[in-house]
Parts: C-alpha cells; structure tokens; sequence
C-alpha cells in the first residue's frame, strides 16, 4: 500500500492498480487514511455482493427486498424476515470463494430462516465445499482489518 497526499483533490480516495493499492489524501493522517479505506472497501462490498446476488439468483426462487452493506465485528451477515440481506464491509478484504459463502449462506436464509438440517442442506448442494470456505474465515478473519 502506498500513501499519496496531494492538497489539490477533491475527496481523498482509494484506486488500486494490479496488485497495488494507492490511497491518495490531503492530510496523511491515520484516520483519514482509515475512512478513505472504509469508504472505498464499503463501496467495493456493495458491488461485489450485488454481482454475486445475481450470479446465484437463478437457483433461488426468492429475491432478496434490499441489500445493505454494514459494520459489524460479529457478524458477516444478515438476512431478516422481509428478506432483507445485509453485509459486513470487510467482506471486500476476502477470496471471492469466501465472499461467495456468505452470499449463498444468506441467500439460503431466505428459504430457510435458521440454521436447521435443511438450511445446511442448501448450503452444501450449492456449495458442496462450504466448511473449508467457513473454515478460511474462521482462521484468517483478523487480517481483514484497516
């Protein structure tokens, strides 16, 4: 990671290019390199968890209301009963694999409002490999931090 600061931006900002990732701000100060990164992962988050909602829409026949991004240390996400689905913006620090989890997990929510045998169930028919994706969460979660 790299820090920019140049005076004459509009708004401090993230941009990666290949493997690099660059934050540009007026003031190289500690939080306002943490908001630009929190805002640029939550912004990334919302995208991302879109895009994968749509890849595995096709297998569900409910649709999820809304989609929200969120900050939370306990949990990665939600689903409530109007079939709201929400996020953690962290989620944008993960493997596609891992985000892929969440997203189906929740998903199956929608069917499935617990974590029943059933729940599990859909979960592995659409993910057959779900524990090592929970399991890499469980392990490496402390990394994805700002």
């Amino acid at each position: 990671m790299e820090i920019v600061q140049d005076i004459n931006i509009k708004q401090d900002h993230v941009v990666i290019a290949g493997d690099k990732l660059t934050v540009y701000v007026k003031q190289p100060e500690y939080e306002t390199i943490k908001q630009a990164l929190k805002r640029f992962y939550y912004q990334n988050c919302k995208a991302l968890v879109e895009r994968r909602i749509r890849y595995y829409q096709s297998s569900f026949k409910v649709k999820p209301r809304s989609i929200r991004i969120m900050d939370s240390n306990s949990r990665w996400g939600t689903c409530d009963s109007n079939l709201q689905l929400t996020f953690n913006w962290k989620l944008a620090m993960a493997p596609l694999e891992v985000i892929d989890y969440i997203v189906v997990h929740e998903m199956c929510h929608m069917v499935h409002l617990n974590h029943d045998r059933s729940f599990w169930r859909l979960v592995g028919k659409m993910l057959p490999d779900y524990k090592e994706r929970e399991s890499w969460l469980a392990q490496s979660s402390w990394k994805m931090i700002i």
